[in-house]
Protein backbone atom coordinates (compact mmCIF):
# COMPACT_ATOMS: atom_id res chain seq x y z
CA UNK A 1 0.00 0.00 0.00
CA UNK A 2 2.88 2.36 0.76
CA UNK A 3 4.35 1.80 -2.67
CA UNK A 4 1.03 2.64 -4.29
CA UNK A 5 0.69 5.94 -2.43
CA UNK A 6 4.34 6.81 -3.03
CA UNK A 7 4.05 6.16 -6.79
CA UNK A 8 0.76 8.11 -6.91
CA UNK A 9 2.39 11.02 -5.06
CA UNK A 10 5.40 10.94 -7.42
CA UNK A 11 3.11 10.92 -10.46
CA UNK A 12 1.14 13.91 -9.16
CA UNK A 13 4.29 15.92 -8.40
CA UNK A 14 5.79 15.09 -11.78
CA UNK A 15 2.64 16.05 -13.71
CA UNK A 16 2.31 19.26 -11.69
CA UNK A 17 5.92 20.25 -12.52
CA UNK A 18 5.27 19.59 -16.22
CA UNK A 19 2.13 21.72 -16.08
CA UNK A 20 4.00 24.60 -14.39
CA UNK A 21 6.81 24.40 -16.92
CA UNK A 22 4.39 24.46 -19.87
CA UNK A 23 2.34 27.29 -18.39
CA UNK A 24 5.26 29.66 -17.89
CA UNK A 25 7.36 28.88 -20.94
CA UNK A 26 7.27 31.41 -23.76
CA UNK A 27 7.54 30.53 -27.36
CA UNK A 28 9.19 33.04 -29.62
CA UNK A 29 9.44 32.92 -33.36
CA UNK A 30 12.44 35.26 -33.44
CA UNK A 31 15.85 33.85 -34.25
CA UNK A 32 18.41 33.98 -31.49
CA UNK A 33 21.48 36.10 -32.00
CA UNK A 34 23.99 37.29 -29.40
CA UNK A 35 23.32 40.82 -28.25
CA UNK A 36 24.06 42.74 -25.08
CA UNK A 37 20.51 44.09 -25.10
CA UNK A 38 17.61 42.41 -23.37
CA UNK A 39 15.08 43.07 -26.12
CA UNK A 40 14.59 40.20 -28.53
CA UNK A 41 14.21 42.38 -31.61
CA UNK A 42 17.11 44.73 -30.73
CA UNK A 43 19.83 45.21 -33.30
CA UNK A 44 23.44 45.10 -32.08
CA UNK A 45 25.31 48.40 -32.41
CA UNK A 46 28.65 47.78 -34.16
CA UNK A 47 30.09 51.07 -32.88
CA UNK A 48 29.66 49.97 -29.27
CA UNK A 49 30.88 46.40 -29.84
CA UNK A 50 34.16 47.13 -31.60
CA UNK A 51 37.34 47.00 -29.58
CA UNK A 52 38.78 50.25 -28.36
CA UNK A 53 41.93 51.45 -29.98
CA UNK A 54 44.82 51.31 -27.58
CA UNK A 55 46.38 54.65 -26.75
CA UNK A 56 50.14 54.45 -26.78
CA UNK A 57 52.02 56.88 -24.54
CA UNK A 58 55.65 57.79 -25.14
CA UNK A 59 58.49 58.00 -22.65
CA UNK A 60 60.99 60.51 -24.01
CA UNK A 61 64.69 59.62 -23.73
CA UNK A 62 67.76 61.53 -24.91
CA UNK A 63 69.43 58.44 -26.36
CA UNK A 64 68.54 54.87 -27.27
CA UNK A 65 70.33 53.35 -24.29
CA UNK A 66 68.24 50.56 -22.66
CA UNK A 67 65.41 50.89 -25.18
CA UNK A 68 66.33 48.10 -27.62
CA UNK A 69 65.23 50.26 -30.53
CA UNK A 70 64.20 48.06 -33.44
CA UNK A 71 63.83 44.89 -31.36
CA UNK A 72 60.34 43.58 -32.15
CA UNK A 73 60.15 41.47 -29.00
CA UNK A 74 60.73 44.43 -26.68
CA UNK A 75 58.53 46.78 -28.73
CA UNK A 76 55.64 44.30 -28.50
CA UNK A 77 56.07 44.06 -24.73
CA UNK A 78 56.08 47.82 -24.22
CA UNK A 79 53.17 48.36 -26.62
CA UNK A 80 51.17 45.73 -24.75
CA UNK A 81 51.85 47.65 -21.54
CA UNK A 82 50.65 50.86 -23.23
CA UNK A 83 53.85 52.81 -23.86
CA UNK A 84 56.89 53.05 -26.08
CA UNK A 85 60.28 54.68 -25.77
CA UNK A 86 60.92 57.68 -27.99
CA UNK A 87 64.51 58.83 -28.51
CA UNK A 88 64.62 62.58 -29.13
CA UNK A 89 67.81 64.67 -29.08
CA UNK A 90 67.94 67.66 -26.74
CA UNK A 91 66.35 70.80 -28.13
CA UNK A 92 63.81 69.06 -30.38
CA UNK A 93 60.09 69.93 -29.92
CA UNK A 94 58.91 67.33 -27.39
CA UNK A 95 62.26 67.55 -25.57
CA UNK A 96 62.88 71.32 -25.40
CA UNK A 97 64.36 71.30 -21.90
CA UNK A 98 64.92 68.84 -19.08
CA UNK A 99 61.98 70.01 -16.98
CA UNK A 100 59.38 69.63 -19.74
CA UNK A 101 60.72 66.16 -20.55
CA UNK A 102 60.65 65.19 -16.85
CA UNK A 103 57.11 66.53 -16.43
CA UNK A 104 55.88 64.64 -19.53
CA UNK A 105 57.59 61.41 -18.45
CA UNK A 106 56.18 61.80 -14.92
CA UNK A 107 52.63 61.92 -16.32
CA UNK A 108 53.23 58.95 -18.60
CA UNK A 109 54.81 56.86 -15.85
CA UNK A 110 51.94 57.71 -13.50
CA UNK A 111 49.41 56.49 -16.09
CA UNK A 112 51.46 53.32 -16.62
CA UNK A 113 51.51 52.82 -12.85
CA UNK A 114 47.70 53.02 -12.75
CA UNK A 115 47.35 50.62 -15.67
CA UNK A 116 50.05 48.01 -14.97
CA UNK A 117 50.56 48.21 -11.23
CA UNK A 118 53.39 49.45 -9.02
CA UNK A 119 55.95 46.90 -10.25
CA UNK A 120 55.66 47.72 -13.97
CA UNK A 121 59.31 48.80 -14.20
CA UNK A 122 60.52 45.46 -12.83
CA UNK A 123 58.39 43.65 -15.43
CA UNK A 124 59.84 45.82 -18.20
CA UNK A 125 63.40 45.22 -16.99
CA UNK A 126 62.84 41.45 -16.88
CA UNK A 127 61.40 41.44 -20.40
CA UNK A 128 64.27 43.71 -21.50
CA UNK A 129 66.79 41.10 -20.40
CA UNK A 130 64.80 38.24 -21.95
CA UNK A 131 64.44 40.01 -25.30
CA UNK A 132 68.05 41.21 -25.28
CA UNK A 133 69.52 37.77 -24.73
CA UNK A 134 66.86 35.96 -26.76
CA UNK A 135 67.59 37.96 -29.89
CA UNK A 136 71.35 38.30 -29.33
CA UNK A 137 71.14 42.09 -29.05
CA UNK A 138 73.83 42.70 -26.44
CA UNK A 139 74.82 46.14 -27.76
CA UNK A 140 71.51 48.04 -27.21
Amino acid sequence: MRRFFFSLFTLIVFSYSLWINAAFSQETDKDYFPTPNTLLDAKPDPKKQKEKEKRIRYIIKNDTKETLAGNLCFEEVTTKMGFQYLAVPKGQPPNKNGFSRWWHNFGVKFMILLKNGPFWKMKVNRKYEECKYGSGDFVG
